[in-house]
């Protein structure tokens, strides 16, 4: 059997969903300002042995004043491993999250 690989573009969109699902809207980029361009995708070169794709995630995101951030940062991690494995079969080595920014009740997260 072959390999498959996933454009990194591919992993970028299924990271900004399953975030956006965390947040619970369709959109983050109209709500909080959650882009895309948050997302930054290492995919580490596979050894000639290895069949599945090994990928890194780094997120930055905004996380709600008064909030627990490693606890939120966690949550949010776990959220996105699990997402990204089951819809693609990969191994998910990491998803470092970066608080961002700090935002209030009234910002809608």
């Amino acid at each position: 059997m072959g390999r498959i690989e996933i454009n990194a573009n591919v992993y970028q969109e299924i990271v900004y969903r399953s975030v956006c699902e965390f947040f619970g809207f369709e959109d983050a980029e109209k709500t909080i300002s959650f882009k895309k361009s948050n997302v930054i995708v290492e995919k580490p070169q596979l050894s000639e042995d290895e069949e599945k794709e090994r990928v890194r995630f780094t997120i930055q995101v905004p996380a709600k004043f008064g909030s627990n951030f490693l606890e939120f940062s966690n949550n949010v991690a776990c959220h996105v491993k699990a997402k990204v494995e089951e819809m693609t079969g990969m191994i998910v080595e990491s998803v470092n999250v970066k608080v961002a920014d700090v935002i209030t009740e009234n910002e809608n997260v």
